[in-house]
């Protein structure tokens, strides 16, 4: 069983990759539409010529090249169900591959192309299954009462790797599809760690093994040498890496944050690095979420019309706050729903949460924001634990409940994320209906916040209710915002509740919208702001007309932000 200890190479700090321009394509999967929908694109390698290549109302996720090129096995829901279809590498000649009751994701070729191996709960919870393409037959290939997901063919078509729960934690499993064919593969632990590791993807010339730990406290990426059990971290460290995919000359995809994080965490992408090295390019990327990239080396741009088009490389959030003179001013009651503080919201974000509670009605089957912890506090609001330039205070923040449950069953469960130093909380709802035309299989650990405590994902169907609120406007913040906090020791700490929409405005511009000009002079001079406990170095970014400008400030300031 190999060993495998966290080595750092001195070409840790080489450069990054460059990317020239060829005939090969990126794909991936994203939520870059209209909509927030997740659809399947292909990108050149110069992160341009970006195509939508499924273009569907239903998500399509886990896309995956044939080893030719010609085709693209991914998942989809388009039959209220989680089934694996096919298409032509331009999107055309869509083909159904799986019609099953369950939950069928994660394609992985065989390097011959004449099979797909899966993740499937057709047996109850997730284990994995082998379609052959020529004749469409199932076999199981895995059979244990924990979550097993994710494969990834070996190039000699002998082995699978695979994330497992079976030790009570996600570890990484190898398959010996070389084992005697009267019982289910054989089936060993690669990794053997006491921190999460998962999303194995096998280099092409088999020696190596890509993957996602949790050995540093931060999601990150590893690579093991199968010979000599050593590990060397490659990417940038602290950007929450997904879904690591090998290209075909040895170097190394995967998703992740594209800028370092902020109190808000929103900006992801695709980069491209080398085993090794921390330099990255990314290729693609935008505010919204991207996951499964690979690479194939001759698969020609698609000639599609120009409205499947979109503009690539990175883009940056917009930086020309929008003009306050074009708001609605004021407050608006939150009709129908039950909340602490001030029951109310401004004018200008109301509609979005409104729309945002019905479509996670529409979603979930749950009127989750029904009930609010908080939504607006009194323009004077002061206590120890809560900031005292809260934007509660403009009416453009909510906290959730809690913990929420429906028919005595736990629907709330949130998964820490770590990014860039900071702690981020995704929460997720347990659909009512989990029959599969609501949600998907949660994967990631789950924080208990009563014993503060991680767990294995229960099994069954969840809506990324944080996803959600991003499309609507309603961004998380990072909780963990003190030194001194600790999210397993502090409540505060955890944070996972609270959601903001700031439109670009400074806090003031916020508050300018909502209260008398009078009230604010009153209560927000920069003697009172800093009796209340705020930072010095905050109150430059306030917006505050009677305040030093922001570049009064020094150069070494990193957080802008207080705590909610």
């Amino acid at each position: 069983m190999l060993s495998l200890i966290v080595t750092l190479f001195p070409s840790a700090t080489a450069a990054a990759p460059s990317v020239t321009q060829s005939a090969a394509r990126l794909l991936f999967a994203s939520t870059r539409t209209s909509d927030g929908n997740s659809d399947i694109f292909s990108a050149d390698l110069a992160g341009e010529a970006i195509v939508n290549l499924s273009f569907d109302p239903a998500p399509d996720v886990a896309p995956a090249w044939s080893p030719d090129g010609t085709q693209i096995a991914f998942a989809s829901r388009r039959a209220q169900n989680w089934d694996l279809y096919l298409m032509q590498s331009d999107g055309s000649n869509l083909r159904r591959l799986t019609e099953d009751l369950a939950y069928d994701s994660d394609p992985a070729w065989s390097p011959d192309g004449t099979k797909i191996a899966f993740t499937s709960s057709r047996n109850g919870n997730l284990d994995l299954f082998l379609l052959t393409l020529a004749d469409q037959r199932v076999q199981q290939l895995t059979d244990d009462p924990a979550a097993d997901y994710g494969p990834d063919w070996s190039p000699d078509s002998t082995k699978i790797a695979f994330t497992s729960w079976r030790d009570e934690q996600q570890e990484i499993y190898l398959l010996d599809l070389k084992s005697p064919t009267a019982a289910l593969p054989a089936a060993t632990n690669l990794s053997r760690n006491d921190a999460p590791d998962f999303d194995p993807s096998w280099s092409p010339d088999g020696r190596r093994i890509a993957f996602i730990s949790d050995r540093e406290d931060v999601y990150g990426l590893l690579v093991a040498d199968l010979a000599t059990g050593v590990l060397t971290q490659t990417g940038p460290p602290g950007r929450s890496i997904r879904k690591p995919s090998w290209t075909p000359t040895g170097g190394l995809l995967a998703a992740g944050s594209w800028q370092n994080a902020g109190r808000f965490s929103n900006n992801q992408g695709i980069f491209l690095a080398r085993p090794g090295a921390i330099g990255v390019n990314f290729m693609v990327g935008s505010p919204h979420s991207y996951d499964d990239p690979s690479w194939h080396a001759a698969t020609p741009t698609p000639d599609l019309p120009a409205d499947r088009m979109a503009v690539g490389r990175p883009l940056a959030l917009p930086t020309t706050p929008r003009d306050p003179a074009l708001m609605k001013p004021g407050f608006v009651s939150l009709a129908g729903v039950q909340s602490g503080g001030r029951n109310l919201l401004a004018a200008q974000v109301y509609p979005s949460f409104v729309e945002l509670r019905q479509a996670v009605i529409n979603a979930s089957g749950h009127d989750f924001l029904a009930r609010l912890s908080e939504a607006t506090r009194p323009v004077d609001f002061q206590i120890s634990t809560a900031s005292y330039t809260s934007w509660h205070k403009a009416g453009r923040a909510f906290d959730t409940l809690f913990s929420y449950s429906a028919g005595g069953r736990t629907v709330l469960y949130i998964v820490p994320e770590p990014i860039a130093g900071r702690l981020f909380w995704r929460l997720y709802l347990r659909a009512a209906k989990q029959d599969g035309t609501q949600g998907a299989p949660l994967r990631a650990p789950v924080f208990n916040p009563s014993s503060r405590t991680l767990f294995a994902p229960p099994s069954g169907y969840f809506v990324d209710f944080t996803a959600l609120a991003a499309q609507y406007g309603w961004r998380r913040i990072a909780a963990q915002e003190r030194e001194t906090f600790n999210w397993q020791e502090d409540l505060l700490a955890l944070e996972y509740w609270h959601f903001e929409q700031r439109d670009g405005l400074s806090w003031y511009g916020a508050m300018a919208l909502v209260h008398e000009p009078r009230t604010l002079e009153r209560l927000f001079s920069v003697e009172r702001i800093t009796a209340a406990g705020t930072r010095t170095s905050i109150i430059p970014f306030l917006g505050l007309p009677w305040a030093l400008p922001p570049t009064a400030i020094t150069a070494s300031f990193t957080r802008p932000f207080g705590p909610s």
